[in-house]
């Protein structure tokens, strides 16, 4: 990998067996009301963990920045995002450069004008035909701002400068996209074998 592209990791989270979570994703893991859901987490994030080992050789130990977006204290070069949804995955790794990642279960959502309205900029709340128009524009949306750091915080804030935002095929259940606050980034898709 070079600082140019960005790899992104297509993850469907059944096939991610045989890579035990650590001490921290089984307490975080705790929190969640459903097993499904407690299922999903640590699966993502065994399948992270597996996927950054091949770009580094560091402790695999995370931190959190000040937006809340996770890091490697003995690897700052390495810039990662995870999303999961439902029963799909999507791992960005760049870098030197901010990476983030969306991927949406598409489900019916009959608010979907509204919260469009709500909580996608200007430029992108009007005419908004139907969830997938919904879905599309939200996953790139949203990985913009997790590229930026800021999550749904920035949520409605036109973006400024120049981007490379892609939407990522990950079947037609799901929408995905990738950003980067960088114009012409190569976008080199990888799909995630399973166990370590």
């Amino acid at each position: 990998m070079n600082a140019s592209e960005v790899h992104v990791w297509r993850v469907r989270l059944g096939d991610v067996h045989g890579l035990p979570p650590t001490a921290g994703e089984t307490a975080r893991a705790a929190h969640f009301r459903f097993p499904q859901h407690r299922d999903q987490y640590l699966r993502s994030h065994a399948a992270l963990r597996a996927i950054l080992r091949g770009y580094t050789e560091s402790p695999l130990d995370f931190a959190i920045a000040e937006g809340g977006k996770p890091f490697l204290p003995g690897a700052p070069h390495l810039k990662f995002n995870l999303s999961h949804s439902h029963e799909m995955a999507l791992v960005g790794v760049a870098l030197h450069t901010e990476v983030g990642v969306d991927v949406e279960h598409i489900r019916p959502l009959s608010d979907y004008a509204a919260m469009a309205e709500r909580f996608f900029p200007a430029s992108e709340a009007a005419d908004v035909l139907d969830e997938r128009d919904f879905f599309r524009r939200w996953t790139r949306i949203e990985a913009a701002l997790k590229a930026l750091g800021i999550g749904i915080y920035g949520a409605g804030k036109e973006r400024t400068g120049s981007w490379t935002i892609e939407e990522i095929d990950v079947g037609p259940a799901y929408s995905a996209a990738v950003a980067l606050p960088h114009a012409g980034i190569q976008i080199v898709l990888h799909d995630f074998g399973g166990a370590a």
